[in-house]
Protein backbone atom coordinates (compact mmCIF):
# COMPACT_ATOMS: atom_id res chain seq x y z
CA UNK A 1 0.00 0.00 0.00
CA UNK A 2 1.41 3.43 -1.16
CA UNK A 3 -0.20 6.81 -0.17
CA UNK A 4 -0.42 9.89 -2.40
CA UNK A 5 -1.67 13.06 -2.00
CA UNK A 6 -5.10 13.83 -1.84
CA UNK A 7 -5.30 15.60 -5.44
CA UNK A 8 -3.35 12.99 -7.72
CA UNK A 9 -5.77 10.81 -6.16
CA UNK A 10 -8.61 12.86 -7.19
CA UNK A 11 -7.11 13.37 -10.74
CA UNK A 12 -6.06 9.91 -11.11
CA UNK A 13 -9.61 8.84 -10.00
CA UNK A 14 -11.54 11.50 -12.67
CA UNK A 15 -9.27 10.11 -15.34
CA UNK A 16 -9.62 6.44 -14.88
CA UNK A 17 -13.37 7.07 -14.56
CA UNK A 18 -13.27 8.37 -17.91
CA UNK A 19 -10.84 6.23 -19.54
CA UNK A 20 -13.59 3.40 -18.59
CA UNK A 21 -16.35 5.89 -20.69
CA UNK A 22 -17.94 7.74 -18.08
CA UNK A 23 -19.34 10.80 -19.45
CA UNK A 24 -16.85 14.14 -17.60
CA UNK A 25 -19.12 15.48 -15.04
CA UNK A 26 -19.55 11.93 -13.57
CA UNK A 27 -16.10 11.55 -13.95
CA UNK A 28 -15.48 14.54 -12.32
CA UNK A 29 -18.01 13.53 -8.98
CA UNK A 30 -16.49 9.94 -9.47
CA UNK A 31 -12.89 11.24 -8.40
CA UNK A 32 -14.24 12.84 -5.57
CA UNK A 33 -16.08 10.63 -4.20
CA UNK A 34 -13.00 7.95 -5.08
CA UNK A 35 -10.53 9.92 -2.44
CA UNK A 36 -13.11 10.33 -0.08
CA UNK A 37 -14.05 7.15 0.12
CA UNK A 38 -10.33 5.90 0.50
CA UNK A 39 -9.41 8.88 2.90
CA UNK A 40 -12.46 7.51 5.71
CA UNK A 41 -10.91 3.84 5.55
CA UNK A 42 -14.06 2.49 2.81
CA UNK A 43 -13.05 -0.62 1.12
CA UNK A 44 -11.39 -0.72 -2.91
CA UNK A 45 -13.34 -3.29 -3.71
CA UNK A 46 -16.72 -1.73 -4.50
CA UNK A 47 -14.29 0.85 -6.60
CA UNK A 48 -12.75 -1.46 -8.44
CA UNK A 49 -15.83 -3.21 -9.63
CA UNK A 50 -17.64 -0.08 -10.26
CA UNK A 51 -14.47 1.16 -13.13
CA UNK A 52 -15.37 -2.36 -14.52
CA UNK A 53 -19.06 -1.48 -14.81
CA UNK A 54 -19.10 2.23 -16.05
CA UNK A 55 -22.92 2.00 -16.16
CA UNK A 56 -23.19 1.96 -12.22
CA UNK A 57 -20.33 5.02 -11.84
CA UNK A 58 -23.30 6.79 -14.08
CA UNK A 59 -26.34 5.55 -12.15
CA UNK A 60 -24.90 6.79 -8.86
CA UNK A 61 -23.47 10.00 -9.72
CA UNK A 62 -27.09 10.73 -11.06
CA UNK A 63 -29.01 9.30 -7.98
CA UNK A 64 -26.87 11.66 -6.04
CA UNK A 65 -27.42 14.52 -8.43
CA UNK A 66 -30.93 13.71 -7.83
CA UNK A 67 -30.16 14.10 -4.08
CA UNK A 68 -29.06 17.37 -4.05
CA UNK A 69 -31.60 18.78 -6.46
CA UNK A 70 -33.96 17.69 -3.70
CA UNK A 71 -32.17 19.49 -0.89
CA UNK A 72 -32.25 22.44 -3.24
CA UNK A 73 -35.83 22.23 -3.15
CA UNK A 74 -36.24 22.21 0.90
CA UNK A 75 -36.91 18.55 0.89
CA UNK A 76 -35.15 17.24 3.77
CA UNK A 77 -33.84 14.31 5.04
CA UNK A 78 -33.79 12.69 1.71
CA UNK A 79 -33.79 8.65 1.43
CA UNK A 80 -32.13 6.79 -0.50
CA UNK A 81 -32.74 2.83 -0.21
CA UNK A 82 -29.58 0.65 -2.18
CA UNK A 83 -29.27 -2.78 -1.29
CA UNK A 84 -25.77 -3.53 -2.51
CA UNK A 85 -23.32 -2.87 0.24
CA UNK A 86 -20.49 -1.68 -2.25
CA UNK A 87 -22.89 0.56 -3.94
CA UNK A 88 -24.47 1.63 -0.60
CA UNK A 89 -20.68 2.61 0.93
CA UNK A 90 -19.43 4.62 -2.75
CA UNK A 91 -23.28 6.27 -2.35
CA UNK A 92 -22.63 7.39 1.41
CA UNK A 93 -19.14 8.56 0.42
CA UNK A 94 -20.39 10.58 -2.54
CA UNK A 95 -22.92 12.34 0.24
CA UNK A 96 -19.74 12.81 2.68
CA UNK A 97 -17.66 13.86 -1.12
CA UNK A 98 -19.76 17.18 -1.44
CA UNK A 99 -18.73 20.80 -0.87
CA UNK A 100 -21.76 21.22 1.41
CA UNK A 101 -22.16 20.19 4.93
CA UNK A 102 -24.26 16.90 4.69
CA UNK A 103 -25.45 14.52 8.00
CA UNK A 104 -26.07 10.97 7.12
CA UNK A 105 -27.88 8.77 9.09
CA UNK A 106 -27.53 4.68 7.93
CA UNK A 107 -30.38 2.13 8.55
CA UNK A 108 -30.30 -1.10 7.18
CA UNK A 109 -30.22 -0.72 3.50
CA UNK A 110 -31.49 3.23 3.55
CA UNK A 111 -29.46 6.14 3.86
CA UNK A 112 -31.05 9.18 5.09
CA UNK A 113 -29.12 12.22 4.17
CA UNK A 114 -29.62 15.77 5.37
CA UNK A 115 -27.81 18.37 3.27
CA UNK A 116 -27.22 21.88 3.96
CA UNK A 117 -26.34 23.52 0.76
CA UNK A 118 -25.20 27.03 2.14
CA UNK A 119 -23.13 25.83 4.81
CA UNK A 120 -19.61 24.24 3.71
CA UNK A 121 -18.54 20.45 4.26
CA UNK A 122 -16.94 20.39 7.86
CA UNK A 123 -14.38 17.64 6.68
CA UNK A 124 -10.69 17.88 6.47
CA UNK A 125 -8.66 16.24 4.12
CA UNK A 126 -5.68 14.06 4.89
CA UNK A 127 -2.46 15.18 3.85
CA UNK A 128 -2.33 11.60 1.79
CA UNK A 129 -4.76 8.95 1.02
CA UNK A 130 -3.95 5.59 1.35
CA UNK A 131 -3.54 3.30 -2.30
CA UNK A 132 -3.45 -0.41 -2.82
CA UNK A 133 -1.94 -1.67 -5.72
CA UNK A 134 -4.41 -3.38 -7.23
CA UNK A 135 -6.72 -0.23 -7.70
CA UNK A 136 -3.55 1.90 -8.30
CA UNK A 137 -3.27 -0.73 -11.23
CA UNK A 138 -6.16 -0.12 -12.41
CA UNK A 139 -6.77 3.19 -12.27
CA UNK A 140 -3.49 3.79 -13.69
CA UNK A 141 -4.63 1.38 -16.80
CA UNK A 142 -7.60 3.39 -17.27
CA UNK A 143 -6.43 6.71 -16.83
CA UNK A 144 -4.00 5.73 -19.81
CA UNK A 145 -6.55 5.18 -22.05
CA UNK A 146 -7.15 8.83 -22.09
CA UNK A 147 -3.80 9.92 -23.11
CA UNK A 148 -2.98 10.96 -26.55
CA UNK A 149 -0.73 8.40 -28.28
CA UNK A 150 2.69 9.72 -29.03
CA UNK A 151 3.34 10.23 -32.73
CA UNK A 152 4.25 12.74 -35.21
CA UNK A 153 0.70 13.06 -36.18
CA UNK A 154 -0.78 13.83 -32.67
CA UNK A 155 2.14 16.72 -31.92
CA UNK A 156 1.84 18.32 -35.61
CA UNK A 157 -1.80 18.30 -34.56
CA UNK A 158 -1.16 19.91 -31.60
CA UNK A 159 -0.06 17.53 -28.28
CA UNK A 160 3.19 17.86 -26.02
CA UNK A 161 4.02 20.96 -24.23
CA UNK A 162 6.61 23.21 -26.40
CA UNK A 163 6.31 20.80 -29.69
CA UNK A 164 4.28 23.17 -32.06
CA UNK A 165 6.42 25.23 -34.43
CA UNK A 166 5.72 28.76 -34.83
CA UNK A 167 5.75 30.29 -38.61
Amino acid sequence: MTTHSWTEVQALGIKAASGAGVPPAQALAFGAMLVRHLADGGAEGPLAAALETPQTIISLALRIERVVEAASLGVTPISVIEDNPGQRAMLISWLFALPCHADVRIQGNAIEASLMLTAPSQRSRPDRVPLGPTLETQLQTLAAKTYVPDSDASRNAGAGAGQMELD
